[in-house]
């Protein structure tokens, strides 16, 4: 059972609908594509949608170190979260991937997101920063924890917002690669 942040709910937020691609045997869905269940309201089958709908909750729900009015739709930050690949001198199980789905630029440049990788790479905790790709194409994502960002964490804000600057600049410049089904048959893509 996963553990959610008590007084936090989806509400009318669909970014989970659309911007990861999903590929299970009961569903498959292009990155950046809206599941044809979607709604404005929310999931059109939200009583019978599939168990990986079902089980899954973004960052955002799960975790209470992410504030709470970074609700992914109205933040522009969806919160993935990492469980592996987690390197040993991080201090946490778990790692964060900060996909920028609203204004890019305009988000990494806002102080209260300075701040959160400013406290993620302080205390060790493995944060990433993501860039969704175009729709059926994996997205691109870089580390944060790098020792020029560990530095310029202790010297200034503006050091930190020159790094993701500079990050962000290399993701948007990626070259994007299509997403490979390995299932088939129950294409929710629109």
């Amino acid at each position: 059972m996963t553990v959610l942040v008590p007084g936090r709910e989806c509400g009318s937020c669909n970014i989970c609908c659309i911007v990861p691609a999903i590929d299970k045997p009961e569903i498959q869905k292009d990155s950046g594509s809206v599941c044809r269940n979607c709604t404005e309201a929310g999931c059109g089958i939200y009583e019978s949608r599939p168990d990986v709908c079902r089980n899954y909750y973004c960052g955002w729900r799960r975790l209470e170190l992410i504030d709470a009015d970074w609700r992914p739709d109205k933040s522009g930050i969806f919160v993935e979260l990492e469980t592996g690949n987690i390197p040993p001198q991080l201090n946490a199980n778990f790692g964060l991937i900060l996909v920028l789905v609203g204004n890019p630029l305009r988000t990494i440049r806002e102080p209260r997101f300075l701040d959160f990788v400013t406290r993620c790479v302080t205390n060790n905790i493995m944060v990433s920063l993501g860039y969704p790709g175009p729709q059926g194409k994996q997205s691109a994502q870089l580390p944060l924890n790098t020792k020029a960002m560990v530095e310029a964490t202790r010297r200034s804000r503006a050091e930190v917002k020159s790094i993701l600057e500079k990050t962000l600049k290399r993701l948007a410049a990626h070259e994007f690669i299509p997403y490979e089904m390995q299932n088939t048959g129950q294409n929710f893509s629109t």
